[in-house]
């Protein structure tokens, strides 16, 4: 071999050498530059929603300023066409003290007019309106069909923009009037016309700001919304993805379109030139330091993946013996053993958790025995699933027996607010409400019910050996007081569990001759929530050992003794002669609800013990439960039902929607209001199927004058959720809790119901 030869083939060698051990190098310099485009991609995403976002934000701000600009002189005239239709002969000078009251140099009304019988014979301001009195809608070809829509439509409808006679553009709204007229219906009297001037709305809203950052367009001319044309800005802007808003108005809307002044993208280029700069640095930096660790690197890299090999293996093995033993083979839920290693670790640990709940399943063993364990294995599996997809990840989900399951509800950071009840039997509600829809086993459909027992804040009210028992009895008082549904557990329970039937029964007679069975007070407010229009009065044992008892506590009982008219008249009695001391301390509370029991509206002397009432009686309101079945009710019901309404007391439909109520039963009975069952009204912020039956009712109640009250509101979801359908009255916890004759009379002063 030459010596040639010898030094070409060393100097091969001396390459590869070199490319071997700069190749993970090579791997990182392509894997910065990679992770380079994508982060600057990335970033540019994120530059383009903030920017995206800031564009939002001012295109919020112009909407609430058209919004409120152009909605407040509409709100304005509506109050003067109430007026006008309790005044159909309003004369000029009046109307235009009126119109005076309800318009200012800064609303942007040009002028108002009323048109009785379709022919202008009020106009505001008069002196440069006075030509168009006489104008007929019925002959004026301009107008005639606009007009003729707002009278067919009974609604009030805004026209525009168009061009003034006066000059200008402007925005023309018209309202239809409606006297009462033979036999309470409603009749038509003619229209009012407010025009609003389009310069002013758009200068005040900031839409005509020529140092504006945004371009701006307007669609939906006439308040035809997103499929109406343009009538304000440039169509360009529609083609550049812009951010796009409802302008909404009474029955119409328009779209707010917009983008930055020279496209996207034109704000932040700076930015984004120093944001590459400072990532080709970095990246350089990385590159370097890894051809430094290169050879270490490389040394170290096949005995690091043996241990992580060995290490995964040994990892997975004692995950599947984790499982076997402590968890269910056939939905993989935790298992008994899984739950009492989970309760041991709380007792010792003394971490506070707001409780657990016991659920067993309603029906479930009727299929089990009818279709086999097979259909009923797969029954199972289907609920666990339905039970993992409504708690949250931080709660504990254990299967401890054939149908039965428990929860353990740990928050992970819980606020300082926080309602350890409240949200235990949010979470019982939301399990039960899952399982009410049916299951598809084998081709077949299953219904089944839940039942739930809640132990809330178990570390101070119970010992650790105690608490599964403490939610199993609650949970078997849900199964007695009707299945499908969630009970609390109270001292009471277990004072009354060692109780024989003869002695909670002397307890109650000796409470209710005594006294110590008086009215609470939960205070009900208008739709916006703080507005005091009601309370509705609620039973109460002061029981001297165990505290205040719930009627979940003690109404079996009075069932079996026959006392249930007994303890409704003391609350009666005692609830309006309370508010009846409110009136003379100068405390008004508006309306008081109270329960009617079946057995009380089968009395033939109801009506007689009502005569001597300390209050109004049209301040009282009845409440008969849906259950009440009313289209063939006994004729003694149907009498004290009528002989209520003729004294002056209102009705109301106690829990509706989950009775047995029609259509029918309404018409003839023609109740006040509605109280929607909490089930449904907290199933609405949840289900949109439960939101439409909640709706539904709402416009049921709206067209046969009947209001609609939405009870357990618990949550300011729930809240909104009501007020958005409709409801006129609220009630919950989220806005007030019951409370004594003393302390609501301080909630009446703190108010100033005077």
């Amino acid at each position: 071999m030459t010596t040639d030869s010898r030094t070409t083939g060393g100097g091969r060698l001396g390459w590869l050498h070199l490319l071997r051990s700069y190749l993970p190098s090579f791997y990182v310099l392509f894997a910065v530059i990679l992770v380079g485009f994508l982060i600057d991609r990335q970033y540019v995403v994120i530059d383009r929603q903030e920017e995206r976002e800031a564009v939002r934000r001012q295109v919020a701000t112009i909407r609430a300023q058209l919004e409120g600009h152009l909605n407040a002189p509409i709100q304005a005239v509506r109050g003067l066409v109430a007026t006008l239709s309790t005044e159909p002969q309003m004369s000029q000078a009046r109307f235009s003290m009126l119109a005076e009251q309800v318009t200012d140099r800064n609303s942007g009304v040009v002028n108002i007019a009323g048109a009785r019988d379709m022919v202008i014979n009020l106009v505001h301001p008069y002196d440069q309106n006075a030509s168009a009195l006489g104008l007929d809608y019925n002959l004026n070809d301009a107008q005639r069909e606009a007009a003729f829509r707002v009278r067919e439509s009974g609604q009030f409808i805004l026209a525009g923009p168009v061009d003034l006679v006066q000059g200008g553009r402007g925005f023309v709204g018209r309202f239809p009037v409606f006297v009462p007229g033979e036999g309470n219906r409603l009749s038509f009297w003619g229209l009012t016309s407010v025009v609003i001037d389009q310069p002013w709305l758009f200068q005040k809203a900031g839409v005509l700001d020529p140092d504006g950052p945004l371009e701006l367009a307007l669609a939906g001319t006439d308040g035809t919304g997103a499929g109406g044309p343009l009538f304000h800005g440039h169509p360009e802007v529609l083609g550049q993805n812009p951010i796009s808003t409802d302008i909404l108005f009474p029955n119409g809307s328009w779209v707010l379109y917009a983008v930055p002044k020279g496209g996207w993208g034109s704000t932040h280029l700076a930015a984004i030139r120093s944001w590459r700069v400072v990532l080709i640095i970095f990246g350089a930096t990385v590159v370097a330091m890894t051809l430094l660790a290169n050879r270490l690197a490389s040394q170290r890299e096949g005995m690091i993946d043996q241990l992580s090999e060995r290490e995964r293996q040994l990892e997975a093995m004692n995950r599947q013996a984790e499982i076997q033993a402590l968890h269910d083979h056939l939905t993989q839920l935790p298992n008994r053993r899984f739950l009492d290693r989970r309760l041991a670790e709380l007792a010792r640990s003394r971490r506070p958790f707001p409780g657990l709940i016991q659920l067993d399943l309603d029906g479930f063993k009727d299929v089990n025995d009818q279709y086999g364990h097979a259909v009923g294995d797969t029954l199972l599996t289907q609920i666990a699933d339905r039970f993992r997809a409504v708690l949250k990840p931080d709660d504990f989900l254990a299967r401890i027996g054939g149908d039965e399951f428990v929860v353990l509800c740990l928050p992970d950071d819980p606020t300082p607010r926080f309602d350890a009840r409240e949200y235990l039997e949010e979470t019982a509600r939301r399990l039960i409400e899952c399982v009410s829809h049916p299951f598809l086993v084998a081709g077949q459909s299953q219904r089944i019910g839940l039942s739930a027992g809640i132990l809330s804040d178990p570390q101070s009210t119970a010992l650790p050996s105690d608490w599964l028992s403490h939610a199993d009895r609650a949970m078997y008082l849900a199964k007695q007081e009707g299945r499908n549904r969630f009970v609390t557990f109270q001292p009471a329970q277990v004072d009354a569990s060692d109780q024989t039937p003869r002695d909670r029964a002397n307890a109650l007679l000796e409470a209710l001759s005594e006294g110590r069975i008086r009215p609470f007070f939960q205070p009900q407010f208008a739709a916006d929530g703080r507005s005091l229009v009601g309370a509705e009065a609620l039973a109460r044992w002061d029981h001297p050992e165990l505290g205040l008892i719930t009627p979940a506590g003690f109404m079996t009982t009075a069932r079996n003794l026959k006392v249930e008219n007994e303890i409704d008249q003391q609350i009666f009695d005692r609830a309006t002669a309370q508010m009846a001391a409110w009136d003379s301390e100068g405390l008004i509370l508006p309306r008081l609800s109270v329960n009617v029991s079946f057995r009380q509206l089968n009395d033939p002397g109801l009506s007689a013990r009502l005569a001597d009432l300390p209050v109004s009686p049209d301040r009282v309101a009845m409440e008969l439960l849906e259950s009440v079945y009313l289209d063939e009710g006994n004729a003694q019901l149907t009498r004290n039902v009528n002989a209520l309404v003729e004294q002056g007391f209102q009705v109301e439909i106690d829990d509706f929607g989950t009775g047995f109520s029609s259509i029918v039963s309404l018409l003839k009975l023609r109740p006040r209001r509605l109280k929607i069952d909490r089930m449904l009204v907290q199933g609405a912020t949840r289900s949109p199927e439960n939101r439409r039956l909640l709706a539904t009712i709402v416009d049921m109640g709206r067209a046969l004058e009947i209001e609609v009250c939405a009870e357990g509101i618990e949550t300011r979801a729930q809240l909104l959720t009501a007020r958005a359908v409709g409801c006129n009255v609220m009630q919950g916890f989220f806005l007030a809790r019951p409370m004594s004759a003393k302390d609501m009379g301080e909630f009446l002063r703190e108010r100033r119901c005077v």
